[in-house]
């Protein structure tokens, strides 16, 4: 009898300047020095890590999307860096201090707005770290479906969540009743015990409402220049991961690991 936790974290956006990156990034031509707000990002990244390395038995990473950022839109000037090669090593340096704690890697694709067609950022990285685990001639997935430990898991990047605060949650509910009914209509087969789902970067669980559990991941970002345009500027995200045991068909999870900004202490500090 083996034990496995999975290490689920996704949304990190490496070379945006909201998004997680190292304090100090080598450029092409000179150095980038992380903000103030990205130097606590990678704080908490580190201590997820070291989280992470402690957990029990096995450690396999699902890296679930939106590893990096492209702004293949060009929708603002929230980039590090347009270099590629360089893109490519500051992930892979972000990444390294969750690298050296697993035993294996899965990366999903993310969104080709911020990944690229087809996510070729996600299947460039993943194709630099000697763990990842292949799929039909690929280094990454768009779904993962397969089972750890004898616990069904179906992962994906993408889903759609409420953008109003009291609606919100219910997005997970949504989808654990949506997994059920596919899975017996569509497939006929037993559904999954855990859904996993990010992109929106808000935490949300269906808990055991239904026979699958749906959770939505935290991210490891900070508002960007379209939260602001699309008037998000409350709406703070969830920043964190999380860790979740498997052992003989059974999980062991409760909440995501959270991290909260020390600055939101001193949100009327400002005077006119």
């Amino acid at each position: 009898m083996s034990i496995t936790t999975l290490v689920v974290c996704a949304d990190s956006h490496i070379n945006s300047t909201v998004g997680l990156c190292t304090p100090v990034v080598d450029l092409d031509d000179g150095t980038y020095h992380a903000s103030r707000s990205q130097r606590w990002l990678y704080e908490c990244w580190i201590d997820f890590c070291k989280r992470a390395g402690e957990a029990p038995g096995r450690k396999i990473a699902i890296l679930n999307g939106d590893l990096g950022e492209l702004d293949v839109k060009r929708r603002s000037y929230q980039l590090i860096t347009p270099n590629k090669a360089t893109i490519l090593k500051m992930v892979i340096d972000t990444l390294e201090p969750l690298l050296s704690v697993v035993d294996a890697v899965y990366i999903l694709r993310g969104t080709a707005a911020h990944t690229g067609k087809s996510a070729w950022l996600e299947e460039a990285v993943a194709n630099d770290i000697e763990t990842v685990v292949h799929h039909n001639g690929t280094a990454s997935w768009w779904h993962y479906r397969g089972k750890c430990e004898d616990v069904r898991l179906d992962v994906a990047h993408h889903a759609s969540m409420s953008g109003l605060p009291w609606t919100l949650k219910n997005s997970a509910l949504r989808m654990a009743a949506k997994t059920v009914f596919q899975y017996a209509e569509s497939y006929q087969q037993p559904a999954p015990h855990l859904v996993i789902r990010s992109h929106n970067h808000k935490t949300a669980d269906s808990y055991n409402n239904y026979s699958s559990r749906a959770i939505f991941t935290p991210a490891f970002c900070l508002p960007t220049e379209y939260a602001y345009r699309a008037g998000h500027e409350n709406d703070l995200a969830d920043i964190g991961g999380m860790l979740i045991t498997c052992e003989n068909g059974v999980y062991d999870y409760k909440d995501p690991i959270l991290y909260r900004p020390k600055e939101s202490k001193r949100l009327w500090s400002m005077t006119m």
